[in-house]
């Protein structure tokens, strides 16, 4: 692929500075498989209703996890673009502003969509747009302006919540952490992102090359490989597992004996 500009003219080849691609658009198709095949929770999807939700256990926690995952992102980013975009260190600052503001583009715009939608701001979409923001800046950090990323990153904090909603009311794809969308669809947001940003003519097509290489050909290859695995090793736990909860039913201990997290089959 980043051949593509010497061998085919196609702007500078397919541009990937920060690993959205091979990292992040990756992961995000694994987990759709990984979803695909294994199913969603038990009681996710209930036949009387709408999509029960199963919240995380510590929302304080998920926020100030996103915000160190920031720290991390502003050095691989800026590694990124002296490695694989080959920028002067004169442009390392220009990449980490381009970071810091896709982040918080996105943040405002999803904190903007919540509290349109639901009265009030969601705080675990919120995180979400926040981290879409940052898996899109690593396509297009070190090649955008600081408005560019603004701009691209508030597209990507627009669409995490709806996409995150439509995955799980419209299609019944039970993704607990919303990495399909935060990983899969910001990081190839982020790559068509970077075709429209960059000066080189002909580099939309080269980023629409990488993309379609992603969905027509790593794609299937996963499932393939992930559904072999499933023979073997079956990604879904049994059901006592499940009710549960993995620590008691592997370790014999709860992990966070402060919480009911499940009630007793005799009161049901």
């Amino acid at each position: 692929m980043a051949q593509l500009g010497v061998n085919f003219s196609l702007g500078a080849g397919f541009l990937d500075g920060g690993g959205a691609a091979t990292v992040h658009a990756l992961g995000g198709l694994s987990a759709l498989v990984l979803v695909w095949i294994a199913g969603p929770r038990r009681g996710k999807f209930p036949r009387e209703g709408l999509a029960t939700a199963i919240p995380g256990h510590n929302a304080v926690y998920v926020q100030f996890g996103c915000l160190l995952a920031l720290v991390g992102w502003l050095a691989w980013n800026a590694a990124g673009a002296v490695l694989w975009l080959h920028a002067p260190l004169s442009a390392l600052p220009g990449t980490a502003i381009n970071t810091l503001l896709s982040a918080a583009g996105a943040l405002v715009a999803t904190f903007t969509v919540t509290r349109a939608r639901f009265g009030k701001p969601d705080a675990s979409l919120c995180a979400n747009g926040w981290m879409a923001g940052l898996v899109a800046s690593s396509a297009f950090a070190g090649l955008a302006t600081p408005a560019e990323s603004l701009l691209a990153g508030a597209v990507a904090g627009i669409f995490t919540p709806l996409l995150v909603e439509g995955l799980e009311l419209a299609l019944s794809i039970d993704d607990p952490s919303g990495a399909i969308t935060v990983h899969g669809a910001a990081a190839l947001w982020g790559l068509l992102a970077a075709g429209l940003f960059a000066p080189e003519p002909g580099q939309m097509l080269a980023q629409l090359v990488g993309i379609a290489a992603l969905l027509g050909v790593i794609f299937p290859l996963v499932y393939l490989l992930y559904a072999l695995l499933n023979r073997i090793v079956p990604f879904r736990v049994d059901p006592d597992g499940e009710r549960m909860g993995m620590d008691l039913h592997e370790l014999g201990g709860g992990a966070y004996p402060e919480f009911v997290i499940h009630r007793d089959e005799s009161y049901r």
